[in-house]
């Protein structure tokens, strides 16, 4: 599992809740950039991703990482769900603050 969020405390939350839902690896990104480099280090099997980025956007990662590697089940978290009109391969758009019961269920879904 990849995690693309720029605000650390969100980021630990996702991954504790990813966690708790049964993700063993979970590697995490904060920019586009670092996003497409944990991806080649490690294909991720789902991401969890922002929007908003400090640098790039969680769409534009993804879709490197996908074009890359294929397609990965997806899910957005976002206080911005109108910017990702484009976002239409997401199996889920989830708005902050997420509700956490919410991001379990889609991940459970769509985990391998």
């Amino acid at each position: 599992m990849l995690i693309i969020e720029d605000d650390p405390i969100v980021a630990m939350h996702l991954s504790l809740l990813a966690e708790d839902a049964g993700a063993t690896s979970i590697g995490m990104a904060d920019t586009e950039a670092d996003a497409c480099i944990a991806a080649q280090a490690q294909r991720p099997d789902v991401i969890l991703s922002d929007v908003r980025l400090f640098e790039g956007t969680g769409p534009g990662a993804v879709a490197r990482i996908r074009t890359d590697h294929g397609p990965i089940p997806v899910i957005f978290v976002t206080g911005t769900p109108e910017e990702c009109n484009a976002c239409d391969y997401a199996a889920a758009i989830l708005t902050k603050p997420v509700n956490d019961r919410a991001l379990v269920a889609a991940f459970v879904q769509i985990a391998p």
